[in-house]
């Protein structure tokens, strides 16, 4: 009697493809007539929801199926996936996964691409198609650059939350919701921006100022602390959507170097992003964001720490402390001279 092969189904999806109709639900249903058609057996499903396909890092349902395999938990021969694209959309990570599964003996049935990794012409197609995938995660990602930048040209909210101040509301039907002031947030904004331009102080002055004098702020996303924080000020004080612009290119996601798909979030000089007339009201005048703005410049340049090389201490760096292994470092007392009159 031929033994019956055992398969895992994995499925995923991005924003992108949600809107494309390839479901999870979509997926699996399909997934689970191909094992029938084939007398496969299914021990076991893995789906990662809005997920993206750049890496497997971001994916906890594909490493714990990577995990599963090399245990051989189930024992299992096949590994199915609607299209090969839902398995990975990074060329490197995708054939290094598909190795790994060889390696336990477990091949991939790409569905929709006909693709069967047990054969030659089958690794070879995935090589191809895996290369296709990565390109069309650039190209999608390109596309949604794009119609962000777009976006914010028409002076529309981009998405994510509403800043504090603002809530997001759908005005006239429209799909998309826009910035309407909050009356309730709106008064801390218009103070903040008060006390820092004619108030003679500077952000921790500001903070300080508003917390002293009973200040607080609605919690916001599950937060739960009311005080007025330097960082909340910074943010508010650096934030043009509150004289009423859109801002593109704040913030950009960047490749950490000598890695290959890690990647962080720095956020760019005021001078090289854009900003855009936006359909929202602002808070605050244009005109005070922008004298703000000058003595924040004014404010921002770092204090370099001076000493004298004749107060260096002659142990500095090599003495460490027994206990934490911390270098141990020495104080200089510098007594004022008494001058003669």
């Amino acid at each position: 009697m031929t033994k019956k092969l055992k398969c895992y189904l994995y499925t995923r999806v991005s924003t992108e493809i949600q809107l494309d109709g390839y479901s999870l639900e979509a997926q699996k249903d399909r997934l689970r007539r191909e094992a029938a058609h084939r007398g496969m057996k299914v021990v076991g499903e893995y789906s990662d929801e809005g997920k993206s396909g750049k890496n497997i890092k971001g994916r906890p349902a594909f490493q714990q199926m990577l995990t599963d395999i090399k245990e051989k938990k189930d024992d299992v021969d096949y590994v199915l996936v609607f299209k090969l694209s839902r398995f990975g959309r990074n060329a490197a990570d995708t054939l290094n996964s598909l190795q790994y599964m060889e390696d336990y003996g477990v091949h991939l049935l790409c569905v929709e691409d006909g693709i069967d990794s047990a054969g030659a012409a089958g690794k070879l197609m995935v090589s191809v198609l895996a290369a296709v995938a990565e390109i069309e995660r650039e190209n999608i990602k390109e596309q949604t650059m794009a119609g962000r930048q777009q976006k914010a040209r028409d002076g529309r909210w981009n998405g994510g939350f509403a800043p504090y101040g603002y809530k997001l509301v759908a005005v006239d039907g429209q799909k998309s919701k826009s910035l309407v002031i909050n009356e309730e947030e709106a008064p801390l904004i218009r103070m903040i921006y008060d006390k820092y331009l004619n108030g003679n102080m500077g952000i921790t002055g500001t903070a300080k100022w508003l917390n002293e004098h009973g200040y607080t702020k609605t919690p916001r996303q599950n937060g739960t602390i009311t005080g007025i924080s330097t960082s909340f000020v910074k943010g508010v004080l650096d934030n043009p959507v509150y004289c009423g612009k859109i801002a593109y290119g704040r913030r950009r996601t960047e490749k950490i170097d000598g890695t290959r798909n890690e990647f962080h979030i720095t956020k760019q000089p005021k001078d090289s992003y854009k900003l855009y007339e936006g359909e929202h009201e602002g808070i605050i005048s244009e005109d005070d964001w922008y004298q703000v703005q000058v003595k924040r410049a004014k404010n921002a340049f770092k204090r370099e720490k001076t000493h004298s090389l004749e107060h260096c201490h002659i142990l500095s760096g090599l003495v460490k402390c027994p206990v934490c292994g911390a270098p141990m470092y020495g104080v200089v007392n510098r007594k004022k001279k008494k001058v003669s009159v």
